[in-house]
């Protein structure tokens, strides 16, 4: 299912994040991922970004979690965590979250990282 709906959502982040400033929140992308060695963008509500930091939690990761949002709805995101969201498929190919950071480089998600 995964693989179908990668094309749709790439198509709606940008449209669900308007018009925002890409230099800025790609200035903030690069700010966040080097803040910690490990950095996982997530939404609150999501099983799997829970999945992801319960499997970092347990391996004694030290890791940031940077919430977007309660999840990826419309309603549910702000403008920024939309842009974020929209910008990080951008610059990587992947809207979906958790969306794992290790060493500044991207590595993925929960099952695709």
């Amino acid at each position: 299912a995964s693989a179908v709906l990668k094309p749709i959502y790439a198509l709606e982040a940008p449209i669900q994040a308007g018009s925002y400033d890409k230099e800025a929140v790609r200035a903030r992308i690069e700010r966040d991922v080097q803040s910690s060695p490990v950095v996982v963008y997530s939404y609150e509500l999501s099983p799997f970004c829970s999945q992801a930091k319960e499997l970092l939690d347990s391996v004694g990761a030290k890791y940031r979690a940077i919430e977007l949002a309660p999840e990826w709805l419309p309603g549910m995101m702000s403008a920024e965590g939309a842009a974020v969201r929209a910008e990080l498929g951008a610059l990587t190919g992947q809207t979906s979250m958790p969306h794992v950071f290790i060493g500044g480089k991207s590595v993925g998600g929960l099952f695709s990282g």
